[in-house]
């Protein structure tokens, strides 16, 4: 392989190739060594047919690139540069290795197709050393130190990058956190604010409801929630979702009706807060939600589901006369096993045919006893 590296080289005009260069301080030994007529350019290739570890690689490449020439490594097989990656060397991979068959001139090894990790054409070795040496190797990585420089700084980029987002993360969550608490601190029960007081909804829903304040005005209102009554059971949990769609079953008749009730009846001097349709930004979808009866500001689903329990009290239930009484759950019972008495049937009587008399043989073979069962045979009786 060198023979022919060389023989390559030597054929492009203003290049020269020496086998086994040595450095001056004998620091190392170039296989083939590429260099211009004016020793302004040179290039260090190196047939690697043995295995080597990827730091190896990266270790005489390195002193190439610090000696001013480009490394170019000739190997059998793709390099396998294990993990974490080390850094990439320009290659040429020519499929030839000690085991491989011998050329019958050196120079024939020129001409096997070859694949390379950067930009130079040509798909046998003669094409890829003209175009190297003529065009120059296109190589964008650099040396390995670039590469580890590179890949230090892309790592210190990312690390800073979520440390920055970290920071903003738990900066919003604190912002988050001190809005819920506020807003909890600005609710309070109806009950505890204008006195305990249930209005019955005949057969409505229930109704739960807290007095609280605008985030962005002053502005007092009513925020409440609702479920549908159910027969026979218990007054429901306080359950309140943090999002909601275009419908929602607070803005229904029978629950407004209800807080309305409750409102006249307790003469709390709060309004209600108003239900829109607004386009929610986060979610880019269409959604009911409170807003403000003063500035008409949103009140986000997210804080009302995150306003404790205990700033809720329960402002209208159906009347418990009109819930019909729940049915005791009876599960399905078996049919009941019917015995039915087994009748012996007796089959019908055959009646039995009386065997005819028996006929001596000597009559049955006679002539009249064979003159008899030709008779019969044809239904005649002559």
């Amino acid at each position: 392989m060198k023979t022919a590296l060389a023989a390559g080289i030597n054929a492009v005009p203003g290049w020269h190739a020496v086998i086994e260069y040595p450095h001056p301080e004998r620091e190392w030994i170039i296989d083939v060594l590429a260099a211009t007529d004016d020793g302004r350019r040179g290039v260090a290739f190196e047939v690697q047919l043995s295995s080597q570890t990827p730091e190896r690689y990266a270790e005489r490449s390195q002193r190439y690139f610090d000696s001013g020439l480009f490394p170019v490594w000739l190997v059998p097989r793709l390099i396998d540069y294990g993990w974490p990656a080390q850094p990439t060397v320009p290659a040429v991979v020519t499929g030839f290795g000690k085991s491989s068959d011998l050329p019958e001139t050196p120079e024939d090894l020129l001409e096997r197709e070859v694949a390379k990790n950067f930009r130079t054409g040509g798909g046998t070795l003669a094409q890829f050393l003209l175009t190297l040496l003529t065009s120059g190797p296109g190589w964008t990585l650099g040396s390995p130190q670039m590469q580890r420089d590179a890949r230090a700084a892309a790592e210190a980029r990312n690390q800073a990058r979520y440390e920055t987002e970290e920071r903003t993360r738990l900066e919003r969550l604190a912002k988050l956190e001190k809005a819920i608490k506020e807003f909890n601190a600005r609710s309070r029960p109806p009950a505890q604010a204008f006195g305990d007081h249930l209005v019955q909804s005949g057969d409505g829903p229930y109704v739960w409801a807290t007095a609280t304040g605008c985030w962005k005005c002053p502005a007092p209102m009513l925020l409440w929630t609702a479920q549908t009554r159910r027969s026979g059971d218990p007054v429901p949990e306080l359950e309140i979702r943090d999002k909601v769609g275009p419908k929602r079953f607070e803005n229904h008749p029978e629950v407004h009706k209800g807080v309305d009730r409750w409102l006249a009846a307790s003469g709390a001097g709060i309004g209600k807060a108003r239900i829109e349709r607004r386009m929610i930004k986060s979610r880019a979808e269409e959604s009911s939600t409170f807003v403000c009866p003063g500035c008409r500001e949103v009140i986000g689903q997210f804080f009302i589901s995150r306003i404790v329990p205990e700033k809720w009290s329960l402002i209208s239930a159906p009347d418990p006369a009109s819930l019909p009484a729940r049915r005791p759950k009876t599960g399905k019972q078996p049919p009941a096993l019917m015995i039915v008495p087994t009748v012996r049937v007796e089959p019908p009587a055959v009646p039995v045919k009386e065997s005819a008399p028996k006929i001596p043989w000597d009559q049955l073979h006679g002539a009249e006893g064979v003159a008899a069962a030709r008779r019969q045979f044809r239904g005649t009786t002559s």
